[in-house]
């Protein structure tokens, strides 16, 4: 059996700004407007990478960390948002040095800014052989 909330969203409907503050916070990483990331992110706002198991904790945090990074931000892009209410999910492809990365931000807001994030990253890998005649091929996201 699976356990889940529903989440009630709130009061006032900030939908039509969020995916554009989504694209704005992923921007400003990409490009070191990381002041951006104050107006962007609540004070206390949490960001989650489950596989490596790490947790980062406040606007200040977030920002040190991504300030820090060696050698710049990795070069990506993103693929779509989509979203209702407070929960919306970005799909982003990425170039980390020579390999290509696959990456969904979940994002949950609290008013107009973003509150939490829960990022999943995956690398590039081949197809199995054993499946080969149950699939049909697509080109590499770029």
């Amino acid at each position: 059996m699976t356990d889940f909330a529903i989440q009630p969203a709130s009061g006032q409907d900030f939908s039509p700004q969020r995916g554009e503050t989504i694209g704005r916070f992923f921007a400003a990483i990409q490009g070191g407007d990381y002041a951006v990331l104050h107006d962007i992110l609540t004070p206390d706002a949490i960001t989650r990478w489950p596989q490596s198991g790490e947790r980062i904790t406040g606007a200040m945090a977030c920002v040190r960390v991504h300030e820090s990074y060696p050698g710049g931000p990795p070069n990506y892009r993103v693929l779509r948002i989509a979203g209702q209410g407070d929960l919306w999910v970005a799909e982003l492809v990425g170039d980390y040095g020579k390999e290509r990365w696959y990456a969904v931000s979940v994002v949950e807001f609290e008013g107009s800014r973003i509150a939490r994030m829960t990022d999943y990253f995956g690398p590039s890998l081949p197809a199995p052989e054993w499946r080969q005649d149950l699939v049909e091929r697509e080109s590499p996201l770029s």
